[in-house]
């Protein structure tokens, strides 16, 4: 007579997830998926762009009567004129301070705005001047009531001469 008698598994700890039954190791595909997914960007991305365009643009043919501007030189002459009386502003911002009139916060304050606007310009950001002189001049505006002295009188003047030198206010 045949008895059957019970056997332990093969495996008698449980299944991890980096070994399989009869310990070998599992096959990892997100890797694999991870950088067919990379290639399948690349490719995308090489076809889009400029430099891969087969079809030739149409050239603009002007016609040579048109006056030549120097809109560089334009635009360096009204920065150079702004810079000059972001200069004044920033003078009449420490004369405020070392008359009282300001708080050394709120000179600082003001000294910061300027410094934006000085870096605004001086990388010919046109939005950023604009935006800039916007907080300078509300700052200044907020401070109205301290700036009634012949101080005040100097840093509203010359927040007035700033505006009149940038071409963007």
């Amino acid at each position: 007579m045949t008895t059957q008698h019970s056997v332990a598994p093969r495996v008698a700890a449980l299944e991890t997830q980096d070994s399989r039954r009869e310990g070998r190791a599992r096959i990892h595909r997100g890797g694999l998926t991870a950088s067919i997914a990379a290639l399948v960007v690349a490719a995308a991305l090489g076809a889009c762009s400029p430099g891969a365009s087969g079809v030739p643009l149409p050239s603009v043919n002007l016609p040579s009567g048109l006056p030549s501007v120097d809109v560089s030189a334009a635009a360096s002459a009204a920065g150079q004129a702004g810079l000059a009386a972001l200069d004044q502003v920033d003078a009449a911002i420490t004369a405020n301070q070392t008359s009282g009139t300001l708080t050394a916060d709120e000179a600082s304050s003001l000294t910061q705005l300027s410094t934006a606007l000085r870096t605004a310009i001086q990388s010919g950001d046109t939005a950023g001047i604009k935006t800039a002189l916007t907080n300078l001049t509300t700052k200044v505006d907020s401070f109205s009531a301290k700036l009634n002295s012949a101080s005040g009188g100097q840093l509203t003047t010359a927040i007035a001469a700033l505006k009149a030198a940038l071409p963007s206010s």
